[in-house]
């Protein structure tokens, strides 16, 4: 069963009289206690999944279609309905803690206000479960580390807090936004263990978005890869990291180091404007298997195996020599 629904889900963001597109009609779910990988470039529109979901989109974003927690679509709830569902029920683990924290209250504070906010608790309580809540995340001496603000603790440390906050009231869903950004890679491989760990022990379920197709291959059990907003292959991880069926996956996967001394393949060009898109298949200017029908229309997800869909029109060609 299902956590999580999001169907033909788009984001348009209007300014000045203008529509521009974020996301364009995506489709994922998210299983009890399963962890769903979104990997794609920066500005492909992952993020601002995560917003939709959270319900904290900028004022001039608009957001469409169906985000069904349970059976409930997030889309039409008023504000006070996702003020107690965020946090409570889904929370985020925000790309940058240092930016995410405030840096003149303690760390212990602002655990405690994630508790007094959703749970009938004193402040007291609250502060003695934040050194229980730091002590879970596995930072040392959580009594004295309560008392610190963000700014004396490492990066890694800072991450910790942040994941501190966003259990703090055993949440069913945890969006975690490129949770490992800027940390070296012992650091990485740390904190991506301790929320598989927190995951099992607490029987959540975790949309992991990264750009870091190493990240989702360890970790998640069913991957949706985006650009330009879009969808383009989804599969179980298993299958699409062993048989992938669209150019953009397999340009993600050859640029990816291999070793000492071997030359890099990335794919060339940027990710385009959302409001400057090529013609036809949003891929096609920098696909090396691009054919003039690519760029007639914008193809749609096809089916290229037991739940393996694909949005290219000759995914049904495409082989991946790894």
């Amino acid at each position: 069963m299902s956590l999580l629904e999001v169907r033909a889900l788009s984001v348009v963001f209007r300014t000045d009289g203008r529509s521009t597109p974020a996301v364009t009609n995506l489709d994922f779910s998210i299983p009890e206690s399963g962890i769903f990988g979104l990997a794609g470039e920066s500005g492909c529109g992952k993020s601002m999944t995560a917003l939709a979901i959270m319900g904290l989109l900028p004022q001039n974003a608009v957001a469409e279609g169906t985000i069904a927690y349970r059976g409930r679509d997030l889309l039409t709830l008023d504000k006070e309905s996702k003020r107690k569902l965020r946090g409570r029920e889904i929370s985020m683990i925000f790309q940058e803690p240092m930016t995410s924290l405030n840096p003149v209250l303690t760390t212990g504070y602002q655990i405690a206000e994630v508790l007094t906010t959703h749970l009938n608790i004193s402040r007291r309580e609250a502060m003695e479960r934040s050194v229980e809540l730091l002590r879970a995340v596995r930072i040392p001496s959580p009594e004295i580390r309560g008392r610190e603000y963000p700014h004396q603790m490492s990066g890694g440390m800072r991450q910790r807090v942040m994941i501190a906050m966003a259990i703090a009231c055993n949440p069913s869903l945890i969006i975690a936004d490129e949770p490992t950004t800027a940390l070296d890679v012992t650091i990485q491989a740390q904190i991506l263990e301790l929320i598989q760990t927190l995951r099992e022990e607490r029987k959540m379920s975790i949309l992991l978005i990264t750009h870091d197709l190493g990240i989702i291959a360890e970790n998640a059990s069913a991957v949706g890869i985006m650009y330009a907003g879009r969808l383009m292959e989804h599969a179980e991880a298993r299958e699409l990291f062993s048989n992938p069926r669209h150019p953009y996956t397999i340009g993600l996967l050859e640029s990816i180091p291999q070793g000492r001394g071997l030359r890099l393949n990335p794919i060339p060009g940027t990710v385009p404007r959302m409001d400057a898109l090529p013609q036809g298949c949003v891929y096609s200017d920098r696909c090396r298997y691009v054919i003039p029908e690519c760029r007639r229309e914008e193809p749609c997800m096809l089916q290229v195996g037991p739940g393996h869909t694909s949005r290219c029109i000759r995914a049904e060609e495409i082989r991946w020599n790894s």
